[in-house]
């Protein structure tokens, strides 16, 4: 996200942008039969028929609700010109998404940290609402090709007829996780993954000190961090707070927190034997960066049967320092740079999943393309695919990025471990949630 961003969502909360934001009334999950849980002995940890194929943990089908520059959503029309350099410009269309890739994508709602100070939390409440309602029609307007999985049992199901499966989540819990019954609440309503925290610290822990206009959105955790690092982690109730997304059967993503709330979060999850994911990711040993994430955290989150999906966000991608030795035609800002970061992961746990986590219409550029206009190189003689000519321009490009890696000698195999990775990941946090007898609505503010 840039600072231009920060004043859209400023300028769609501000009195009288938005008249019907802080009255809307929010559907009530108390509609939605309870779910019945399982002890985890009842969850295979080997089904007979895994899934082959990949997720994208981190995809913003709805952000154009949240944030104006997205558009009209979807199925708007495609655009006669499109370029990987479109962090504020509509990235996601139907054509296009419905095209050979993930099999799994996981839409994250957008609790708006921006305007928190200015926003109710009815009013962040009903936001996330919204974006979750407009996915659930959309996949019902599409349902030849994406369907809504409300259970890993669902999206198998979903996968088998043909289809894409679509799952709920939210990125970043500011004003809509003030106790257990909010929990239960978004659990009820579909929603299987939760961010904690997200661009700033809020009342759940410390989140990272990024760098350039993001800077601005998190002054005061950055000086925490500078000044006291091992103590920029969880408040006195963010312990509590994620304990009740785990009881509530929701996995918790660790995108996004500190290394302290990190570290914090992880005993959490261990005593409720239930796995994380992490939703986009760069490693440390390509990129020295405040964000990254380290060797021992990576194998932390491995070793509770956690999954960590790599992101291709162009600011993040260029390693820091260069390495010595790339070879003299490697292009910056493209294919090669992520490769680094896919080939690194692979290299520490070859035999484990990795997905992939997109950050579509998250407010980031993706890898430009090594050929023509905006690539390194001018055009090759012979035949060109979109993605040599494009870069990762849109989500029908995701394929064809992934097979030319591998055609480059990148191992797919982890990629497509990862749908299966994922869905054990949920069957088992289904399975540490608490028996309710009845879905509450949430708490209004």
């Amino acid at each position: 996200m840039t600072l231009l961003l920060l004043l859209q969502a400023l300028a769609q909360t501000a009195p009288g942008a938005s008249p019907t934001a802080a009255t809307e009334t929010l559907p009530d999950a108390t509609a939605d039969t309870p779910r019945a849980t399982r002890s985890p002995a009842d969850v295979p940890t080997e089904p007979p028929s895994p899934i082959h194929g990949y997720v994208d943990l981190h995809i913003h089908i709805a952000a154009h609700l949240a944030v104006p520059v997205y558009g009209k959503g979807p199925d708007a029309p495609i655009p006669d010109q499109q370029s990987a350099k479109h962090a504020l410009r509509p990235q996601i269309f139907t054509e296009q998404l419905a095209q050979p890739g993930p099999a799994i994508l996981v839409s994250l709602a957008y609790a708006n940290p921006f305007a928190t100070d200015f926003e109710s939390r009815r009013a962040m409440r009903a936001r996330i609402e919204r974006q979750l309602a407009y996915v659930d029609d959309f996949a019902a307007r599409h349902a030849d090709v994406f369907a809504i999985a409300r259970s890993p049992e669902e999206a198998r199901d979903i996968l088998a007829s043909g289809r894409k499966a679509i799952v709920h989540g939210i990125e970043g819990a500011t004003k809509i996780l003030d106790g257990a019954d909010d929990a239960r609440h978004w659990a009820a309503r579909g929603v299987a993954v939760i961010t904690p925290v997200h661009l700033a610290d809020n009342f759940i822990g410390g989140a990272w000190c990024q760098g350039g206009s993001l800077f601005l959105l998190n002054v005061p955790g950055c000086w925490r961090e500078a000044l006291a690092p091992a103590r920029h982690g969880l408040t006195k109730k963010g312990g509590q707070r994620v304990t009740e997304l785990v009881e509530a059967g929701i996995i918790v993503d660790l995108a996004h927190s500190s290394h302290a709330s990190f570290a914090e979060i992880l005993p959490i999850l261990r005593d409720h034997q239930v796995a994380p994911v992490y939703t986009h990711a760069i490693p440390v040993g390509v990129r020295r960066d405040p964000i990254a994430m380290t060797d021992t955290e990576y194998r932390q989150i491995l070793e509770l049967g956690g999954l960590v999906a790599v992101t291709s966000n162009r600011s993040h991608i260029r390693p820091k320092p260069v390495p010595v030795g790339l070879p003299p035609d490697h292009c910056a800002d493209s294919l090669d740079d992520f490769r680094l970061h896919w080939d690194y992961f692979v290299s520490l746990a070859p035999q484990a999943a990795l997905a992939w986590g997109s950050d579509f219409q998250g407010g980031v550029d993706h890898p430009r393309p090594i050929y023509g206009r905006e690539g390194c190189l001018p055009l090759p003689a012979g035949d060109t695919d979109s993605f040599d000519v494009f870069g990762l321009a849109h989500p029908g490009l995701v394929e064809p990025m992934f097979t030319k890696m591998a055609a480059q000698g990148a191992n797919r195999g982890p990629l497509d471990r990862s749908a299966e990775q994922f869905l054990q990941i949920w069957a088992r946090a289904r399975a540490a949630a608490k028996p309710q007898t009845a879905a509450p609505s949430p708490s209004a503010g």
